[in-house]
């Protein structure tokens, strides 16, 4: 394990970054960017402490302490374990307020690590076979051994989504040549987070119709490699302010980020797949659906903090006790619990890969985390709700210092049982948290990460044995008398087999075999996928 002076001492490469126009000359210590960067120091330093050494390290294979970033789970009591190393550290970032510390990131190579072989043996070459067995393995060593910090990029620039061809013609990162060092690359990822502040990206493809094999492409790129620029959005950080006034902004801004690639050549070592967009289909979201599981966590404790908020604001306001305000801590508490139970519910159903990594039940993580989406406006408006005015108006530390108005206002100020230091401080987080433009950020993270709530609704009915002739239907089928229902069936396997987008039914049996469980909903008549008859 690395100190979070290493760890900083590693940002010190070379690396181009533009910060809203400026070139970051050192991300450790310009006024943009120091603050995450202390952040994640801090973050690495915390896994180096005794005092939480059980929460957040394991002893590896070889008798190593590792952080439980690098934790591969094999057990319902692994996962468990995890969870709650996620949960020290989203509380231990007030909250959940950095998104992407390491361990939400490293978590995307589990599934390749998971099960190696296919990214080898499906990729397809121009020049000559290239063999990449064992290229997994190397890079998870290295990134473990060295305990490095990676960033996913999978997604690509926006395009006319109206004619499947378009892709092909956009900017995004492709393959000009393949040659005995490896791969010349040349064009853009479209967005990664924290990516200024990460060693390694971990470049990949969130398949779309229409993406060609020059654009696949699966790999391990340092991001001081000549020819990498990061191009992030303005920060909103406020180093400068005083932290009562900015208690969230003034820790700093993890930074979302586009990378344009200038013919780099990525060697063949750094090279985990290319050029079959078929492989590419059946992959994303096997390998996201360990940060959404992170996600899921984060949510827990964003809820949790909601309920804290409220329950300590209308308590200082004198309105915990009235009716309209009880049904409405209710409602916010029956948010966080329910997060709760699906989370549970993901870890009691969960199944074992053939990789053997304990992987919780997908399907009861997206339905946590559309929960969560579907709700937190309403939840965040209730907050504000019980705030009034106060979450407006807020008077700053100058103004409460000073010799003359700042008496003057403690006293108008104050609340039941607290004083106005204290309780314009709970003002101050939920304006930061939900109002301003560091916040707002936040907010919109949330709504889009890794797949926005339309989408998590669709990979419901693909990864759940919705089928008319399916489980799911058997009641209704029993109640209403129905016999055979094999033409139903058969018309939906048609339709679905015309979809350009990858479903479970349907898929390889290389990317099938990651993910062979019995079926998701608990019926009593569970069906293995395997069972589905999938063609290789």
């Amino acid at each position: 394990m690395r100190t979070g002076k290493e760890y900083l001492e590693s940002l010190r490469d070379g690396r181009t970054v533009y910060v809203g126009g400026e070139i970051i000359e050192d991300i450790t210590t310009h006024p943009k960017t120091r603050g995450y960067a202390q952040a994640i120091a801090d973050y690495y330093d915390l896994h180096l402490d005794p005092e939480h050494q059980d929460i957040t390290t394991f002893i590896d294979d070889n008798g190593e302490r590792q952080s439980m970033h690098w934790f591969l789970p094999r057990s319902k009591e692994d996962a468990v374990r995890r969870r709650k190393y996620c949960e020290f550290l989203f509380k231990h970032f007030k909250g959940g307020i950095f998104t992407r510390p390491p361990e939400g990131m490293n978590v995307v190579m589990f599934t390749q690590v998971d099960d190696q072989a296919p990214w080898a043996e499906n990729s397809r070459f121009k020049n000559g076979h290239r063999d990449l067995s064992g290229n997994i393995q190397r890079q998870w060593e290295e990134v473990t051994s060295k305990d490095l910090s990676i960033s996913p990029m999978f997604i690509d620039v926006q395009y006319d989504r109206g004619r499947d061809d378009a892709l092909a013609e956009t900017p995004m990162l492709k393959i000009l040549e393949e040659n005995d060092e490896g791969i010349v690359v040349r064009g853009w990822k479209a967005i990664g987070t924290s990516v200024p502040f990460v060693n390694n990206l971990l470049i990949g493809n969130l398949w779309r119709p229409g993406q060609t094999p020059e654009q696949t492409i699966y790999a391990m790129v340092p991001l001081s490699t000549p020819g990498v620029s990061v191009v992030a959005r303005e920060s909103r950080a406020q180093p400068d302010a005083d932290p009562y006034d900015r208690p969230l902004a003034t820790i700093g801004d993890e930074l979302d980020a586009m990378v344009y690639f200038d013919d780099v050549l990525i060697p063949w070592p750094q090279v985990q797949h290319i050029g079959n967009p078929d492989h590419a289909k059946w992959y994303p979201q096997r390998q996201f659906d360990w940060v959404h599981l992170e996600t899921q966590t984060r949510h827990c404790i964003h809820a949790e903090l909601m309920v804290g908020l409220a329950l300590l604001i209308t308590q200082a306001l004198g309105t915990s006790g009235q009716p309209i305000v009880q049904a409405q801590l209710a409602d916010l508490i029956r948010f966080r619990e329910t997060l709760r139970a699906f989370m549970i519910a993901a870890e009691e159903t969960g199944f074992t890969t053939p990789g053997g990594l304990f992987k919780p039940n997908n399907v009861y993580v997206d339905f946590g985390r559309a929960h969560y989406l579907e709700n937190q406006h309403d939840m965040v408006n209730k907050l504000i709700d019980f705030c009034g005015r106060g979450v407006v108006l807020q008077p700053t530390k100058r103004e409460l210092d000073d010799p003359y108005i700042g008496p003057k206002l403690e006293e108008a100020l104050r609340g039941a049982e607290i004083s106005a230091r204290d309780r314009i401080k709970i003002f101050r987080q939920i304006s930061e948290r939900f109002l301003t433009e560091w916040g707002a950020r936040h907010e919109m993270f949330e709504k889009f990460n890794g797949t926005p709530l339309y989408l998590i609704n669709i990979l419901t009915l693909q990864r759940t044995e919705y089928q008319v002739d399916g489980p799911l239907t058997q009641l209704a089928r029993d109640v209403l008398g129905f016999g055979d229902t094999a033409e139903l069936g058969k018309r939906a396997q048609e339709a679905e087999k015309a979809s350009h987008y990858a479903s479970v039914r349907f898929q390889p049996a290389y990317a099938q075999a990651q993910d062979v469980h019995d079926g998701y909903i608990g019926d009593g008549t569970a069906r293995s996928m395997a069972e589905e008859g999938a063609p290789a």
